[in-house]
């Protein structure tokens, strides 16, 4: 494989994950891009060195956001762990494996008010039931299951929109 060809594959694979990381952490849209375009020039310079792209595109861009974070608060002193708390906690090579932050969003009860709820979300969202078919198992009206349903979806996206999840890509 050519060295564009890596570079092509890692750049598609890992942006979505370095950009939203990065808005999440700058909270502006242009400086994230920016950060990320530093990054994978980085990368470009030496894809076959680098073993494992993701923990090293990962790096990068904590050390990217680091010094974005100090070119800008020159007075106070900056450290890496308060702007990347979360580091070892959902970060598989890296970067936070869809599947982790789903099932996070999926098992935090502040999502659901009960385990009727919690049921009601599986039937329809895991095992296609319509809204009928759901209040029927659960003893409720199809138009109250549609209510409830739609609360708990808000509530989900609400979640994963204070973890940088902003859209469906962001997960890919």
């Amino acid at each position: 494989m050519s060295k564009k060809e890596k570079f092509t594959e890692i750049h598609n694979e890992y942006y979505p994950l370095v950009f939203s990381t990065a808005r999440t952490k700058v909270d502006n849209i242009e400086d994230a891009r920016d950060i990320c375009q530093e990054v994978f020039i980085n990368f470009y310079e030496k894809p076959e060195a680098i073993e494992n792209p993701g923990k090293w595109l990962y790096e990068t861009l904590r050390f990217a956001v680091l010094n974005y974070y100090k070119s800008r608060r020159q007075d106070i002193d900056v450290n890496i762990d308060d702007i990347f708390p979360e580091i070892g906690l959902t970060f598989v090579n890296g970067f936070r494996n869809a599947r982790i932050i789903m099932n996070e969003a999926f098992e935090n009860n502040e999502n659901f008010m009960d385990e009727t709820d919690r049921n009601l979300f599986d039937l329809i969202a895991f095992y296609n039931y319509s809204y009928a078919e759901t209040g029927k198992e659960l003893g409720l009206t199809g138009k109250r299951v549609e209510y409830k349903y739609k609360r708990i979806v808000d509530k989900i996206i609400d979640f994963l929109k204070k973890r940088g999840i902003n859209n469906l890509e962001d997960l890919l």
